[in-house]
């Protein structure tokens, strides 16, 4: 199937990408073919769920792929542009809203399609990545793969090894439940308009079990975010206002192997989990 002139159509619709919803649209063919065969790999069928859709560029390459696409975009102005795009596919469902009240952990996804490999997917525009990838993977969810174009730095810190300043919160959280991979890299030339930095796409294929329960999950995450918010701190301070009884929490550091006086980016997503055990009787 011949890909439209996508220019064409932001020219003839007047369209003018909206700032405040960090609208950078990507119009080359080649590039949305080759993100679309990132995103919805060969080996289905799948169901893919594209947080913003935006002129549908990234949507029509993804229907190709894909058994069945769930598109969410919040900009209805953009209807006309979707119409001319996508208007043909008859295995695309257009969701009208805000991605965040969708259920992003993908279980109502899962009773639609019991049997379908499911992905999370789409270019997310930077104010939203963080809460987006929370939203989907702090509590256990039904997705097989989460595969986004986010800002370099943001996938640099998704990717981030412990031991680096990139390593945080969301690099846990994604390397905890997922094997996370940088697949491509993305010109900041390759979007209209150009974004101030480039982009990459960022692979996360889902664990099928992990070490901890889902009620040590709750306390890890409540260890996190005391540990991250604090990162300058040593871990002994930064969790204080977690676990107030300083001894306790001296036992559950000396307990689990971890040495007070380290900063929460030097412990390993395996040092976190046995925090998290340790502290559990605590929170």
């Amino acid at each position: 199937m011949t890909s439209p002139s996508y220019g064409h159509v932001l020219r003839d619709l007047s369209i003018a990408p909206k700032k405040r919803l960090g609208q950078h649209f990507m119009i080359d063919p080649g590039l949305l073919q080759a993100v679309a065969k990132i995103m919805v790999p060969d080996g289905g069928p799948w169901v893919a769920f594209e947080i913003g859709a935006g002129i549908g560029t990234l949507t029509r390459e993804l229907a190709l792929r894909a058994r069945r696409v769930y598109a969410v975009e919040l900009d209805r102005s953009l209807a006309p542009a979707i119409q001319q795009t996508c208007g043909h596919l008859s295995n695309l469902h257009l969701i009208w809203g805000d991605t965040l009240d969708a259920d992003l952990s993908g279980e109502s996804l899962r009773r639609e399609n019991p049997s379908d490999r499911l992905v999370l997917c789409g270019n997310l525009p930077y104010y939203v990545t963080s809460e987006v990838l929370y939203s989907a993977l702090v509590k256990r969810c039904e997705w097989d793969r989460i595969a986004v174009v986010v800002q370099e730095e943001v996938g640099e810190r998704i990717a981030g090894p412990s031991g680096t300043k990139d390593f945080g919160r969301l690099s846990l959280w994604c390397q905890y439940r997922a094997r996370v991979a940088v697949e491509k890299r993305i010109p900041k030339g390759s979007f209209v308009p150009p974004p101030e930095v480039g982009s990459c796409v960022v692979v996360m294929d889902l664990k099928e079990s992990f070490p901890l329960s889902s009620e040590e999950e709750v306390v890890l995450d409540r260890v996190t975010r005391a540990a991250f918010s604090r990162r300058r701190k040593t871990l002994q301070n930064g969790l204080k206002t977690l676990v107030p009884d300083r001894a306790a929490l001296a036992q559950a550091l000396s307990a689990s192997g971890i040495d007070g006086q380290r900063r929460p980016e030097d412990l390993s997503v395996s040092d976190f989990v046995n925090l998290a055990r340790c502290l559990a009787p605590l929170c």
